[in-house]
């Protein structure tokens, strides 16, 4: 089965043009975005998104890996991408589901603030 990351140069780069627009409607959705931020594992994931989003779902599926879908490998298939995007930070940031965990730990404050000491 074929991964987001076994496509390198110009195959990548036409593969994430046909993905751009169905990913996005995905991780744009309130419920998924609740769904990443909660933290739930990658099959409830893959259960909110088939129940909302199944024909971006197959989309994205059979662009990647172009092996037809079946009722046994639809849920290992989407639960790998969902995986594999959890995995790489940039990834994450970029489609915005790690936001919240990010936030929590950065802090907050002027960055200035140390500095008023070597002014006066």
């Amino acid at each position: 089965m074929k991964k987001l990351s076994d496509y390198k140069g110009e195959a990548a780069i036409e593969l994430w043009c046909d993905l751009l627009d169905p990913l996005t409607d995905i991780f744009t959705d309130k419920k998924l975005s609740e769904a990443f931020y909660s933290g739930k594992s990658p099959i409830a994931i893959a259960k909110t998104i088939l129940k909302s989003h199944s024909k971006a779902a197959e989309e994205i599926l059979l662009r990647i890996d172009d092996t037809p879908i079946n009722g046994l490998n639809l849920v290992v298939r989407l639960v790998e991408v969902i995986t594999e995007i959890g995995k790489n930070e940039e990834l994450k940031s970029f489609f915005g589901y790690a936001e919240q965990a990010n936030d929590s730990s950065e802090s907050s404050g002027s960055v200035t603030e140390n500095t008023e000491a070597e002014e006066n």
